[in-house]
């Protein structure tokens, strides 16, 4: 069998738990991470608005109840509005997409070798490569650091997770 040398996670501004256990044994291991939706399903280029649900020629337009990017589950947490309005400021900052902004972010996370592109059309694939020249600043990085936190709860702890997490273990085998 071969070594493995990269891993295929979810992850994106939305989605960051893996930070917590996968990003940190990738790196022990040597291993990078090679993300899927990095975009979120379309969530992190601004084309969703809290008080309209999508529709039309979109991921989530064209089936806004199926998957990790369902709308009425996405739309709920004021989250989701929280780091889109992050991106939203670097983007209007820089005078680029936002796509451009969530891109650059993911890509420049620790081990994070490449990124898996959605796009569905040439402007938006020409706009995604366009994030190959964007570097964010440090207060830039900050900003959406801190509007994306996942916090300590959620996949792949919970509550009853986190308490176990911190636990004593005493004896065992």
């Amino acid at each position: 069998w071969s070594v493995p040398v990269t891993l295929q996670p979810h992850y994106n501004l939305l989605g960051r738990e893996l930070e917590w256990e996968i990003v940190p044994a990738c790196a022990a291991n040597g291993l990078g991470i090679l993300p899927w939706s990095p975009l979120a399903g379309g969530w992190l280029t601004g084309k969703y608005r809290p008080d309209e649900r999508p529709s039309g020629a979109s991921r989530v337009g064209e089936n806004p109840d199926a998957g990790l990017e369902a709308y009425e589950r996405r739309s709920a947490e004021q989250r989701t509005w929280d780091v889109i309005d992050a991106v939203r400021t670097v983007a209007d900052g820089r005078g680029i997409s936002m796509a451009q902004v969530a891109l650059a972010w993911v890509a420049d996370r620790p081990q994070v070798s490449s990124v898996i592109l959605g796009a569905r059309t040439l402007e938006q694939l020409a706009d995604n490569l366009g994030a190959a020249g964007v570097h964010l600043d440090e207060q830039e990085t900050a900003l959406l650091d801190r509007a994306s936190d996942p916090g300590a709860a959620g996949y792949p702890y919970g509550g009853p997770g986190v308490q176990q997490r911190s636990r004593k273990v005493i004896g065992g085998r």
